[in-house]
């Protein structure tokens, strides 16, 4: 039998570990292996052979490169490959490691493992970004904040996809990349366009909450320094399957820190990486001992399906809030960050989230963006890193208990982790076996009729700028209204059109007439019919909307076909049995008895 030299293995192996123990040591739940007594004794290729002569120069005729030259061809197709497709939201931002913990006993209200003791923690990584532009541009600029957690559980890796704001511009997936497109650079001149920005907010009425914060001081937070919101609806399920709505805020230990608009853009002059190098530098001094680690802690508020069927608001609408007076924060946790990353491309730029990545005890809901969000951020990025990125170490489950995934080969494919079984179900040699606990809690749609019908209950209507109202002249103080006017006119005052400028201003009138003429007292251009704004306002919660979608009031409505062009059979169908139930009926419907 043949022998073989494998004095380097030892060396070879612990330079390529597989992903589960990259992913425990980056983590910090294990201590780095200590590499061989001798490491690399020279430079090779990729494929391990020598590389010769100094690396400097090139094989050559007379300085002619030529093309047999194996190791310049590695080294400019390596080059050139180096970065992958880059994230087409949330690109420009930074990630960190760090664990959560149980504070508070909530076992009464969900399953889920890695909640089931007070003490017990979890490590995880919680990537921060901003949301609009590139990974050129500064991380100072206005825009929102990405809050994403990748909870390594013992049931599998847990996603929670938010921001630090508690709601969103849009809540039809259809509008989606429109919004983050009228945010971006223009196609044609590729500037930033705020008219196109402006525009998108006066043709939206429900995305101006989101707006008022955009331009107001939570639009250039102090570095990664803000509070973190899970957005969107969620269920939690407990032992007994009882369910209740959930929404989760994080709280940054110490409060938010905001800067304003003229420091941002110094800052953002002097160094582009401030927010980066600032949660770079608080992970280090913690880790040194000459500071504490960034904590948030956790909350959750907490809704029946029977409290939702009774709110003027739909709960599952991620551009309104859940109002704290009636439903209070609850802790159950906290999040320390106290490790930085080893390697920003394989721990930061490949890290990949999703809202699809749940375990038993926390669904979804109704939230019609949440649904769709579901599937379209797991398929981007599985368009960036292939159908086997859970194999790189960041979005490794290194922590389950059990993995037998039922997914085959593909690019790049490592493991085993199918255990060998047959690529096709049934078959009769496996015989696989299914967690009990990972049973979905069955919920009831609107109606069954396929139709572009909205089902947000507030669309076309005057609540649609209750919240914001709220937030402009309960919430915030005079110097935030003063910086929010200012700021929005700074934005305005940057190649807006009148025709853009008037209707925006005309959906800002119905938050607060003050609202808008605190905005004219900065512009440049004073030249705003107020008298123009004001008429515009009345009609604003329908720009944008199309009357025959718009979501009706009462079965009524379905019944009669009012609202209808007179000779037209009532929208979508003739057939309006099955629309006969009220809007309402979609909160408690949701949630069926167990009993």
């Amino acid at each position: 039998m043949a022998t073989y030299n494998n004095g380097n293995q030892s060396f070879f192996q612990t330079h390529y570990r597989g992903a589960s123990q990259i992913a425990s040591d980056t983590a910090g739940v294990t201590k780095p292996s200590e590499p061989p007594t001798q490491g690399s004794q020279y430079i090779t290729s990729n494929f391990g052979q020598p590389w010769p002569a100094d690396g400097q120069h090139a094989l050559n005729v007379g300085g002619m490169p030529v093309t047999s030259d194996p190791f310049l061809f590695e080294k400019q197709q390596t080059f050139v490959r180096e970065k992958i497709v880059e994230r087409r939201v949330h690109p420009c931002g930074s990630g960190h490691f760090g664990y959560f913990e149980v504070t508070k006993d909530v076992s009464n209200l969900c399953k889920a493992d890695f909640l089931s003791d007070v003490g017990k923690k979890t490590p995880l990584f919680l990537r921060f970004s901003t949301v609009t532009f590139g990974r050129e541009f500064p991380d100072l600029a206005r825009n929102p904040r990405g809050f994403a957690i990748k909870f390594y559980t013992g049931e599998g890796n847990y996603d929670i996809v938010g921001l630090n704001w508690p709601i969103f511009f849009v809540r039809d997936p259809m509008q989606g990349p429109d919004n983050i497109r009228s945010q971006s650079r223009n196609p044609n001149t590729f500037f930033i366009d705020y008219d196109a920005t402006f525009d998108f907010l006066a043709n939206v009425p429900e995305s101006n909450h989101a707006g008022t914060m955009f331009f107001s001081d939570s639009g250039h937070p102090d570095g990664w320094n803000f509070h973190g919101y899970g957005n969107h609806t969620f269920t939690w399920v407990n032992s007994k399957g009882e369910r209740n709505l959930i929404k989760y805020t994080f709280l940054k230990k110490g409060g938010q820190r905001f800067l304003d608009f003229a420091t941002a853009q110094k800052l953002s002059g002097i160094d582009p990486d401030y927010s980066k190098r600032d949660m770079f530098n608080q992970i280090q001094k913690g880790i040194q001992g000459e500071g504490d680690f960034p904590e948030w802690t956790a909350y959750v508020q907490v809704m029946t399906p029977q409290q939702a069927e009774q709110q003027s608001f739909d709960p599952f609408d991620v551009t309104k809030v859940w109002p704290r007076g009636d439903f209070p924060l609850q802790e159950f946790g906290k999040i320390v960050l106290n490790k930085n990353p080893d390697h920003y491309f394989r721990d930061v730029e490949q890290a990949a989230f999703s809202p699809s990545s749940l375990v038993p005890g926390i669904q979804s809901s109704p939230d019609m963006l949440l649904q769709w969000r579901m599937f379209f951020y797991r398929d981007a990025q599985m368009y960036r890193l292939g159908s086997n990125m859970h194999q790189i170490p960041v979005n490794c489950p290194f922590m389950a208990g059990n993995i037998a995934p039922q997914s085959y080969d593909g690019l790049m494919r490592l493991d085993n982790a199918n255990q060998d079984t047959k690529n096709y179900q049934p078959n009769s040699y496996d015989k696989p076996s299914y967690s009990e606990r990972s049973v979905e809690a069955p919920f009831a749609v609107a109606n069954n009729i396929v139709s572009r019908q909205s089902h947000h209950k507030n669309e076309g209507t005057d609540d649609e700028y209750t919240q914001a109202r709220e937030l402009y002249n309960r919430v915030m103080d005079d110097t935030q209204r003063d910086h929010l006017h200012s700021n929005t006119a700074t934005c305005m005052n940057a190649g807006v059109s009148k025709l853009v400028r008037t209707k925006y201003l005309a959906q800002v009138w119905n938050i607060s007439p003050d609202y808008v003429k605190g905005v004219v007292n900065y512009l440049t251009d004073k030249n705003v019919d107020l008298g123009e704004v004001e008429k515009l306002s009345k009609d604003a919660a329908m720009m944008g909307k199309t009357q025959k979608y718009k979501p009706k009031e009462s079965a009524m409505h379905f019944l009669t076909g009012r609202d209808v062009p007179e000779g037209q059979a009532p929208y979508p169908s003739e057939n309006t049995q099955g629309l006969a139930s009220n809007l309402a009926q979609r909160a408690s419907a949701m949630m069926p008895s167990t009993s």
